[in-house]
């Protein structure tokens, strides 16, 4: 297993070393480099493909020790990866408008064709406040940096809008009004903050079944999410909040994934979120590899009623022919 490490090691070691470079061309980029964007885009997917083969073969072949040192490591490589993937399509975007527009002015100084942006799914929103920071986020780094004008990035907002939100009015039919609208109506921080804070404390009283991985892949994902929205709101966790965490999601597990959880701790240390939710993902994986865990148990049981009541039958009948 020593030799996997190593393996995995470097490749790992590879991976963080083109990321490097990735954000090195972002942070240094000048117009001239927007020659070689589309390979850049072709490169960074590749990329991508070949950190989640090797992150899926980290959480799948690694003990617990071994997978700590990585941990940290694959949390790291996540939010580089998410912010160099819209920093990317953001510079894309902005220079196709830029192409277009030249070839436009080729043909005609007067007539200029309507500009559309190659195919990016935007985010949308619905009207739900637990969401708004995060599509905020998303939706400004997007068309923000794309050079377009009011009138294309209201459209572009009034697209994005669903539910409530699409109803929202404003005195003027400008996307800087329409903005500010939808922040009026839906960025309450307080509230925002309660609602996320208020939704983890709530996990204790979720009910979970132990050899559910789709449960429990649930239950990571709505932790995932809450805790990624505090942090856009600059929400920091700390080792309290993290020992809280923990507890409060150790309540709703199985007592076999308790147990396994207490054999990956080598010492009295205090665990860390990170670790824990690294734990809970390698523990997803596991279950994932045997879907039919559960359903062989509940054969067993519903099987041993029936044996015990064949041996009943035949001391009976042994008994009456006696």
């Amino acid at each position: 297993m020593v030799k996997g490490v190593k393996i995995l090691e470097r490749k790992f070691c590879d991976i963080e070393k083109q990321l490097s470079a990735f954000i090195a061309f972002v942070d240094t980029f000048v117009e001239d480099d927007k020659e070689v964007l589309s390979f850049k885009l072709s490169q960074f997917d590749r990329l991508n493909a070949k950190y989640e083969s090797v992150k899926e073969e980290i959480f799948t072949s690694l003990s617990g020790l071994e997978f700590n040192n990585f941990d940290g490591k694959i949390t790291t490589c996540n939010e580089h990866i998410e912010k160099l993937e819209v920093r990317l399509k953001s510079l894309n975007l902005k220079y196709s408008k830029n192409n277009n527009e030249t070839g436009s002015n080729a043909v005609s100084n007067v007539v200029k064709p309507c500009f559309r942006l190659p195919e990016l799914s935007l985010p949308q929103f619905n009207g739900d406040i637990e969401t708004w920071f995060i599509f905020k986020e998303q939706f400004k780094e997007i068309i923000e940096n794309c050079g377009l004008n009011d009138k294309q990035k209201l459209q572009y907002l009034q697209s994005c809008l669903i539910g409530i939100a699409k109803h929202v009015q404003t005195v003027d039919d400008t996307y800087d009004s329409l903005f500010l609208a939808l922040e009026q109506r839906f960025e309450n921080k307080r509230l925002i903050i309660n609602k996320h804070i208020n939704a983890l404390l709530m996990l204790k009283y979720e009910k979970f079944r132990g050899d559910s991985n789709v449960e429990l892949r649930n239950l990571v994902d709505t932790c995932t999410k809450h805790l990624r929205a505090l942090k856009l709101l600059n929400i920091e966790h700390n080792t309290f909040s993290e020992l809280l965490l923990i507890q409060l999601v150790m309540q709703v597990l199985d007592t076999e994934t308790k147990r396994l959880f207490e054999m990956t701790l080598e010492s009295t240390d205090i665990p860390k979120w990170d670790d824990f939710l690294a734990f809970l993902n390698k523990r997803c994986l596991f279950l994932e590899n045997l879907p039919s865990a559960g359903t062989k148990g509940k054969q067993n049981f519903k099987d041993s009623p029936r044996h015990k009541s064949f041996i009943l039958h035949t001391d009976a009948n042994v008994d009456k022919k006696m």
